[in-house]
């Protein structure tokens, strides 16, 4: 039995319906959220380490002692009565080192602060900044402003009880508000942005055919072009068709009819009135 041969049909492309994907747009999308986020949490814990820095690199003056104090840049400073945490090497008229840990009320502290050329400094009160990092934490007491950089001593007046220093410095939530302002921008961006582009990628397009040869209708096929037998075996093959079939197919022709001239009725010559060719003949005279 001959083989059906398919390759001689051949079928137009078609194209999608719903079309593809905008990868390129999902994977942005995705990439900037991941980024933007990444940057968020950040700036979000370099923030919280730098409040942690700020406090740890306070100044700090033991209890009964005069402490020499460099200051090397201007502007206002506050004073912390700190009841937790360690003095590491101070410069002054005592040794004391290690670490405290005092409990309760805050203690009532008389502090001098004396500048390079030995003047005392309006120490004003100061309240409303506290700070407890795990391992340091204190509260303002004074407030100082300093106009000119150089060596300052602060005295810190005995008092009865565990011990606790006082930290010098200034507020230590600076800078941290910008970095955490910048960590919720990074974060709104990051959504607004990539969640864009994951709308725009998620939004199917109808894909366009493009073909190198635009496809061309073939002829129709037949039992002889396609291989399919004519006919069982043993038996003689079918006369040859025109192939001509369905609208456009030739037409048989008809030769023109003739009209024949209309035939016409003889009237009697008589002056009677023209009688119907139907009417009954007339009787012959007696």
């Amino acid at each position: 039995m001959t083989e059906f041969n398919s390759s001689l049909i051949v079928w137009p492309p078609v194209a999608d319906p719903l079309g593809k994907r905008k990868i390129w747009q999902l994977a942005l999308g995705v990439g900037l959220m991941v980024g933007f986020l990444a940057t968020a949490i950040g700036l979000w814990i370099g923030a919280g380490r730098l409040y942690d820095d700020n406090v740890a690199g306070f100044a700090r003056a033991p209890v009964g002692c005069d402490t020499t104090l460099d200051f090397s840049r201007t502007g206002e400073f506050t004073l912390y009565v700190e009841t937790t945490g360690r003095l590491d090497t101070v410069r002054g008229d005592c040794d004391a080192t290690g670490v405290y840990d005092r409990s309760g009320d805050l203690p009532a502290v008389q502090l001098v602060l004396r500048g390079p050329a030995g003047e005392v400094m309006d120490l004003e009160p100061s309240t409303g900044i506290s700070y407890n990092t795990g391992e340091f934490g204190g509260s303002s007491q004074r407030r100082v402003q300093i106009d000119t950089s150089g060596e300052f001593v602060l005295t810190v007046g005995p008092v009865d009880g565990p011990d606790f220093a006082v930290a010098i410095g200034r507020d230590p939530s600076d800078g941290v508000g910008v970095m955490r302002w910048g960590a919720l921008g990074a974060l709104i961006s990051g959504f607004v942005l990539g969640g864009l582009f994951l709308v725009l990628g998620s939004r199917r397009t109808v894909d366009e055919v493009t073909d190198a040869d635009p496809w061309q209708p073939t002829s129709p096929v037949t039992p002889h072009s396609a291989g399919w037998p004519s006919g069982p075996p043993g038996f003689p093959a079918p006369p040859p068709t025109t192939g001509a079939t369905g609208v456009g197919a030739a037409q048989p022709i008809h030769p023109p009819e003739q009209s024949s001239p209309p035939m016409q009725m003889p009237w009697p010559d008589s002056g009677d009135e023209p009688r119907s060719p139907w009417a009954p003949p007339p009787r012959a005279s007696q």
